[in-house]
């Protein structure tokens, strides 16, 4: 058996675990740069492999109390329903499969130095970006919902989002610990995850074996990784992690 999808599954599992970050932004790219994949095939493949994956990590973070069960239901509340809309909207392309995976490839290249550059803001320290009170009440009410959607479209589109974009968001507006910020990400993320999953299901944009092979690895390592992410810091992660994300976006356009 080739251990290399395991192993890359592993690797991705414990990012997702330990950060919140790491699951389409880091496996999209992999499967379309090094194994080759169609871009709206490696979307559609990372959503339903990602799908058990958050689902694992949903359940262990849950189970240690670190989910704002409320915040994320907000979330999902206009993150589902974008998500299934850019599916479906993704589906609607030209038949030609060439213009499909070009939309796909540039806006993942964009999505991922953005990523890359709200995480370069925030390295120097874990607190909160500085938002004004007045402000702070706009994004805790109606801005959580605007937040969601946008995210939920970008994950319906190209996988990624969920955690990379939404992290720094929750991080700056809602004043809970890192752990608890994690866990609500994750949780969320294996919400909005599932149904995008089953939209790209219903289009035939999944690879069922590459995601079987993959999943091998990720269920324990996300599992490892939420079970350590309370317990370790992970700054060092980040840091490799804006590298590899604007290096990877500026190889997508």
């Amino acid at each position: 058996m080739d251990l290399t999808l395991p192993a890359t599954g592993l690797v991705v599992g414990l990012l997702i675990g330990l950060t919140g970050i790491g699951g389409g932004a880091v496996m999209t790219p992999f499967l379309i740069l090094v194994l080759g994949t169609r871009p709206v095939v490696a979307v559609g493949t990372d959503l339903v492999y990602g799908a058990v994956t958050k689902a694992a990590g949903a359940w262990l973070h849950w189970r240690q109390g670190t989910v704002d069960m409320r915040l994320a239901l907000r979330l999902a509340a206009a993150s589902v329903p974008a998500g299934v809309l850019a599916v479906l909207a993704l589906q609607t392309l030209p038949a030609s499969t060439e213009a499909a995976d070009e939309a796909v490839r540039r806006t993942l290249g964009v999505v991922l130095i953005v990523v890359a550059v709200l995480m370069a803001f925030r390295l120097r320290s874990d607190v909160a970006l500085a938002v004004p009170e007045r402000w702070r009440r706009v994004l805790q009410g109606p801005g959580t919902y605007v937040v969601g959607a946008v995210v939920g479209g970008l994950v319906g589109f190209t996988s990624v989002g969920s955690g990379s974009l939404l992290v720094p968001f929750l991080v700056s507006v809602y004043p809970m610990s890192t752990a608890r910020i994690v866990g609500t990400d994750v949780f969320h993320a294996a919400m909005l995850v599932t149904a995008t999953a089953a939209g790209h299901v219903g289009g035939n944009n999944v690879d069922w074996t590459l995601a079987g092979s993959l999943l091998v690895g990720s269920v324990p390592g996300v599992m490892i990784g939420s079970w350590m992410a309370p317990k370790v810091s992970s700054r060092a992660l980040r840091a490799a992690l804006i590298v590899l994300l604007l290096l990877t976006g500026v190889k997508m356009l």
